[in-house]
């Protein structure tokens, strides 16, 4: 276990940011690479670079990405535009291809929002998990969401009598092609991740409530096989045809989804406590890990940023006992006292202060 600890604000999360960008190829925080450039670099600075390497049985792997932007005195934060360039072993790859080169989980702070936030973060968690472990999911993914940017734009056309209705046929055709792969491995994946994070959650909470993940699709489907289910979604797509066409959006399929997660009959959104949610959370987490461990057949890096200030003593020591039991496991903290003292002896110590990260004395 690799232990980062300083006071707030000296770059401790920067760090497993960093780290997790080289896993996914994006922030989890930012939803620009703008918003990963400080204001005060962008008129002295043009270029930042995240690199690390991955030694596997003897085998390393380089990463890399860098940013670039153009600098200029009258610069201004919001009209920043900023580039991304992957390599891989020092070759240019896309973006894409560096997702699942390196598996990562990240417990954060913010994780409750998987609990309390909107539909979008939790169809954006699930997207990251899956695209870690199967590159035509993600290949699909993005093919999926340039079809319904593309059928928007036709809806709003055939609205303003600029287009025919007629025209919709092939956009309906490929949404569903596309959305029945991406339905059917996601209610896959949150099947296994149910099993796995029944049993943690038993082992975190203590009590007799049932953690249960469930996929709620936005179109109901009855079907076992993607071509089943593709037939569905062309038959919701004539049913929801002329309200899409009112709306000019695309009203129906996976980017409308969502995924429920319950104690019980219960859902945790609306009748846990904050405690109960983040036992929840925590179990998720944990069979996140248990599942790329289990699919890619390597155990994922575990990232935990400040999250042993939310929790009690008990759960504090069973999240380390547990994290720790994969390859590497960096923990960040502000207090280092709450670090149970039997992790802390095995643990290698950093320091952050000022951005820099250097040896504890």
């Amino acid at each position: 276990m690799v232990l980062v600890q300083g006071a707030n604000g000296q770059g401790k999360s920067n760090l497993l940011e960093a780290i997790y960008i080289l896993a996914v190829a994006k922030s989890h925080r930012a939803s620009t690479e703008r918003q990963l450039i400080r204001r005060q670099s962008i008129t002295n600075e043009s270029f930042a670079q995240i690199a690390g390497s991955i030694n596997r049985e003897g085998d390393t792997t380089k990463l890399q990405v860098d940013f670039s932007w153009m600098t200029s005195p009258s610069s201004e934060y919001h009209d920043l535009r900023v580039k991304k360039y992957v390599h891989i072993n020092g070759i240019r790859r896309r973006g894409s291809e560096l997702v699942g080169e390196m598996n990562a989980v990240l417990f954060t702070a913010d994780d409750l929002n998987l609990v309390y936030g909107s539909p979008t973060i939790r169809r954006r968690y699930l997207d990251i998990l899956i695209s870690q472990t199967d590159r035509e999911y993600l290949k699909t993914l993005q093919r999926y969401q340039r079809i319904v940017t593309n059928r928007n734009h036709l809806l709003k056309e055939i609205r303003d009598r600029r287009s025919k209705e007629s025209e919709l046929t092939i956009w309906d055709d490929q949404l569903a092609d596309a959305g029945a792969l991406i339905l059917t491995r996601r209610a896959n994946t949150l099947a296994r991740l149910s099993d796995t994070a029944t049993q943690t959650h038993k082992d975190l909470s203590n009590v007799d409530e049932i953690l249960m993940v469930k996929y709620q699709a936005s179109i109901p489907s009855t079907g076992s096989s993607p071509q089943q289910i593709g037939d569905e979604i062309r038959k919701m797509l004539e049913v929801v045809r002329s309200k899409e066409i009112a709306q000019g959006v695309c009203l129906r399929g996976p980017h409308r989804d969502d995924f429920m997660l319950l104690l019980g009959d219960t859902s945790v959104n609306d009748y846990a406590s904050r405690g109960q949610a983040r036992t929840v959370i925590l179990a998720l987490k944990l069979a996140e890990a248990q599942h790329l461990q289990e699919v890619r057949g390597s155990k994922p890096i575990i990232l935990l940023d400040d999250v042993l200030s939310e929790l009690d003593t008990t759960r504090r020591s069973q999240v380390l006992e547990r994290a720790t039991g994969y390859e590497q496991t960096i923990v960040t903290t502000a207090d280092i006292g709450l670090v149970p003292i039997q992790h802390r002896h095995s643990a290698l110590d950093l320091t952050t202060a000022g951005g820099k990260v250097s040896r504890s004395l």
